[in-house]
């Protein structure tokens, strides 16, 4: 709810700061835009191994949260100041739009989890072996930032940082936004 309150007084009073993406993938306010990567317009190619993932929200880099159990094990979360082996991803295109995320510390593909209940839904989690559709991604690209995005193809939601929530759940990642704002902004790094 407070997240809520925040967006829509941000969207009344200053709607450039969103950045956010119309049907044509510009920014309304500001021009800038958000486009489509595919394997044609990579910056990298088709593949980008060992690469970091940091919310542009908080700073942090993105963890698979590898020692958590059960349906929690390969949480996503925005959260760790320094790179190690659990914030290493490479992303591989899959034919010639989409995307999939493997994790470098358990060499799983990355999941938005749809079966999960509202506070958990489309959880991303660093655990399939095959990649499925919740295992694709649509990519996007600022140049004008240098800021990343990623669309779930199984829900059309891009991916969050969820800053509102407490304890191991802080910065979880979920495909659960309409479109891309700050906490949907991420930096990519190398290997």
């Amino acid at each position: 709810m407070r997240r809520l309150m925040i967006r829509v007084a941000l969207m009344v009073a200053a709607p450039g700061l969103l950045g956010s993406v119309t049907a044509a993938g510009a920014s309304a306010a500001t021009g800038d835009r958000f486009v489509l990567v595919t394997a044609a317009n990579s910056p990298f190619g088709k593949r980008m191994a060992g690469s970091t993932l940091t919310s542009d929200a908080n700073g942090k880099l993105v963890s698979a949260e590898l020692n958590y159990g059960r349906g929690d094990y390969g949480m996503l979360r925005a959260r760790a100041d320094v790179a190690a082996e659990w914030e290493r991803f490479h992303l591989e295109v899959w034919g010639k739009l989409t995307w999939t995320i493997r994790s470098g510390a358990n060499q799983k593909f990355v999941s938005a989890e749809l079966n999960y209940d509202w506070k958990n839904y489309a959880m991303l989690r660093a655990r399939a072996d095959v990649a499925g559709e919740w295992e694709k991604f649509d990519l996007y690209y600022n140049q004008t930032r240098d800021l990343w995005a990623f669309k779930s193809k199984a829900n059309g939601k891009f991916v969050s940082a969820e800053l509102n929530y407490d304890g191991d759940r802080n910065g979880m990642l979920r495909a659960r936004a309409d479109y891309i704002g700050p906490w949907e902004w991420f930096r990519m790094g190398g290997a």
